[in-house]
């Protein structure tokens, strides 16, 4: 069986402009591993940060996880990922756990590309499009008249459903903007909201109250992740759908969220929570407490992750890293479908990557 022989990672420094959805970051560290076997066939991963980090997450790619995966037999991965999880866990999540997903990430390319499949097929497809919400269009910055404008350009292309962002202004003023958008689009067209954990728990039960009479699909992030009671109490007391996740590490976080009855919609973020490994636990963990998967960011990779497993209704639609691809997911009528590709099937521009390294 191929044995992986070299592990590479290169860092690259993305500008975001003037900042794009609700953590105001300017840049996105981005990560990028390549896997390489004895037969000479790659695979390619990634992982990133948005506020700060990434000199930690490189570090343990260049050391304790790259040195544990250099020399593993593709077919022991599983064995090899817990090894990694075991001797890091002392080192808890938030850095271990980007880096493991990263790897990861390149193993099961890897893998897929060796087996001659697209990722989605390589793991057992349940569909063969996903539907897709629009999200990159919706700043705190934003005036009313241009989140109506973003929203209507969603429409326009074929969305049903987008997501809005509040926290960032007065609890009146942010529910005034969300009206406004209903208002607009009509209430066929479903609207998440995103707190991006700005709220406190009055605040949180004040606007979710107004938000659900606003029919708004999911309320997320509302409180700062560590709050599970305080995520527990708004989804018994409000009736309006709770969504957390990006902030999670690895199924245990996620298995308390749901014991706790704190959310009902999941969104682990691939490279971020433990690579394609821990991201079908969180799936099937969900699916056994009857909530839904909608992945955070990032929809050319998470297209294959929502396409092969049978509860992840949405994908989302935010531009993090175009910039650093050939091309983007092709959306049509609201809907992507994963490209039929050996592989994940991303596009790297390696020029450009060469480009915004850190060296």
């Amino acid at each position: 069986m191929a044995t992986v022989t070299d592990v590479r990672t290169g860092w690259s420094q993305i500008p975001l402009g003037a900042g794009r959805g609700g953590s105001g970051a300017t840049k996105v560290d981005l990560l990028h591993v390549t896997v390489t076997d004895d037969e000479g066939a790659t695979g390619t991963g990634f992982t990133y940060a948005l506020t700060g980090g990434a000199d930690g997450v490189h570090a343990l790619l260049g050391g304790t996880v790259g040195d544990h995966v250099v020399g593993v037999e593709l077919d022991h991965w599983p064995q090899c990922w817990q090894w990694i999880w075991d001797d890091t866990h002392r080192l808890g999540r938030g850095v271990v756990l980007p880096a493991l997903s990263a790897v990861d990430i390149a193993i099961w390319d890897l893998r897929a590309r060796r087996a001659g499949l697209p990722l989605f097929r390589f793991l057992g497809a349940h569909r063969d499009d996903v539907e897709v919400y629009g999200s990159g269009r919706a700043t705190h910055a934003m005036t009313p008249d241009q989140l109506v404008e973003g929203a209507q350009g969603y429409l326009a292309e074929g969305y049903s459903a987008i997501k809005l962002r509040i926290g960032a202004r007065r609890a009146e003023e942010d529910v005034a903007r969300v009206r406004t958008v209903r208002e607009a689009v009509g209430d066929q067209v479903r609207i998440m909201v995103d707190c991006n954990e700005r709220l406190d728990l009055p605040t949180a039960q004040w606007v979710g109250s107004r938000l659900r009479d606003l029919d708004v699909f999911w309320m997320e992030e509302p409180l700062r992740s560590d709050d599970i009671a305080g995520h527990a109490t708004l989804a018994a007391g409000l009736g309006l759908p709770i969504a957390v996740g990006e902030h999670l590490h690895g199924r245990f976080e996620f298995a308390a969220y749901l014991r706790e009855r704190a959310a009902s919609v999941l969104q682990p973020d691939v490279p971020l929570t433990g690579g394609v490994t821990e991201w079908l636990r969180i799936s099937a963990i969900a699916e056994a407490s009857g909530a839904t998967l909608s992945p955070h960011f990032l929809p050319e990779l998470h297209v294959h992750l929502a396409a092969a497993v049978p509860n992840c209704p949405y994908i989302e639609h935010f531009p993090l890293i175009d910039d650093v691809l050939h091309e983007t997911l092709p959306i049509v009528d609201g809907r992507a479908a994963p490209p039929d590709r050996p592989g994940h099937g991303m596009a790297w521009n390696l020029d450009v990557l060469d480009d915004l390294r850190i060296r």
